[in-house]
């Protein structure tokens, strides 16, 4: 028994999620939890964890929040970023990614627990949650990620060869008590072929879901897993306007 990834399926593991992610982002940014009421509850039924579970305790040393779209394609990420202070044009932007009138889904939080953050074993929950998203959305079909991301964070990313890119236009402005964060897309087909090029020695980890500490089932991080009792195919292929995103939250 130890640390395992997997997607949310349970209402103990989806609380276990929602409990690190709630912790890390009021120690982090400040959000409390009407912040993240707020935020993110009307996402509340799209929503889907990718997240490490100690098995020895229940509880979450990591999870990642996914926003799936409805069936206009709205995704918080993309009405975020449609208002201020980046004021991006959506359709320009997942048309730059190669993305336009295809799914995306919506990378919406990354927490780590501050028990989890040092050493090669933190390094080994961070590197878990990135192949889990990774795995879980490429699996489901969607051929790419939108999300806003806090620059150390994204340089993190980058740093381990995962190819998030910047929309075009988009600076670093403060968001949801991040002092500088970027929104960027991800293309799933570049990822594996990116990180294999620039980072062979995280490969393993990143592309495979090869662990030292961390177990990790295919099995649980299946297409499907984390759904509420409801179409899941409603939120993926085809929902994707090229109109989605004027009105922002």
């Amino acid at each position: 028994m130890g640390l395992r990834l997997l997607i949310a399926d349970s209402a103990a593991e989806r609380d276990a999620a929602r409990d690190v992610e709630a912790r890390v982002f009021l120690e982090a940014f400040g959000n409390t939890p009407d912040t993240m009421a707020e935020e993110y509850g009307r996402y509340a039924d799209r929503s889907r964890f990718v997240t490490v579970l100690d098995e020895r305790t229940g509880r979450a040393v990591g999870a990642a929040r996914l926003i799936l779209p409805d069936d206009a394609g709205e995704l918080k990420t993309l009405t975020d970023v449609a208002a201020g202070p980046w004021q991006l044009c959506v359709p320009d932007s997942l048309a730059a990614a190669g993305l336009s009138g295809r799914p995306v889904w919506d990378v919406a939080t990354l927490a780590v627990d501050a028990g989890h953050r040092r050493g090669s074993a933190g390094t080994e929950v961070v590197l878990a949650l990135i192949h889990g998203l990774f795995r879980y959305t490429y699996d489901s079909g969607v051929p790419g990620a939108v999300t806003v991301l806090d620059d150390h964070v994204l340089r993190l990313a980058q740093g381990m060869g995962v190819p998030w890119i910047p929309m075009p236009g988009a600076t670093s402005q403060p968001y949801l008590g991040s002092p500088a964060s970027t929104p960027c897309t991800l293309s799933l087909g570049a990822y594996a072929a990116a990180v294999r090029e620039r980072r062979p020695d995280l490969a393993p980890a990143l592309v495979d879901g090869r662990f030292r500490s961390i177990a990790a089932d295919p099995a649980e991080l299946a297409p499907g897993r984390g759904a509420d009792p409801w179409d899941l195919t409603g939120c993926g292929a085809g929902s994707v306007l090229e109109e989605v995103g004027q009105p922002a939250t």
